[in-house]
């Protein structure tokens, strides 16, 4: 059997003592026994200990198959119905927000969102903001927009202090600057 990687073989044997069908075709069967355990809420380590496989050939192979999406391949998409039932039963398995966001290929402060939109979790639950910046994470909205176009001009005629315009908009001064511009107000150093 040839492999597919440049790995020396003492590196091959210690993988194969932990996966002993590394590297192995995979059969059908196995295939339907990966996403039934999957489905069934069995975690992707306990599968590939089950399956004598390493945690990224099951990642792999749940890709594949549609169980799970690759990495951030559903950014800012509208939820399906599939995809919430997903949220919901991978959040019943026990996967963190993060784990969520992982397996369905989405950001976690949408899956966080998505999770307290559908109830199953509290908005108390929700990722504890920097009281320092209370409004990122947030979208922009129009008015915050006019006002920040205005302070940046004032901020070019006076000697006000980016750190008070970000303060003012409970926003990093990275936000402030990011935001600026996708305004067009000042362009990428």
């Amino acid at each position: 059997m040839g492999t597919y990687y440049n790995l020396p073989e003492e590196r091959l044997e210690e993988i194969r003592k932990g996966a002993a069908r590394f590297n192995e075709a995979w059969t059908l069967e196995e295939k339907e026994k990966v996403c039934t355990l999957f489905r069934n809420g069995m975690r992707i380590n306990e599968i590939a200990g089950t399956v004598h496989r390493t945690v990224n050939a099951i990642r792999l192979k749940l890709m594949e198959t549609g169980e799970i999406v690759g990495h951030l391949s559903r950014r800012g998409q509208p939820w399906t119905e599939e995809e919430t039932e997903r949220l919901g039963r991978y959040h019943s398995q026990g996967y963190p927000v993060t784990g969520c966001a992982k397996l369905l290929g989405r950001l976690r402060a949408e899956t966080e969102n998505k999770l307290v939109d559908i109830g199953l979790l509290p908005p108390q639950e929700k990722v504890l903001r920097d009281p320092a910046n209370p409004n990122a994470f947030t979208p922009w909205a129009t008015e915050e927009s006019d006002k920040l176009q205005q302070e940046l001009s004032n901020y070019r005629d006076a000697l006000i202090a980016l750190s008070v315009i970000a303060k003012g908009h409970g926003r990093s001064m990275g936000s402030i600057i990011s935001r600026a511009e996708k305004m067009g107000l000042c362009s990428p150093a």
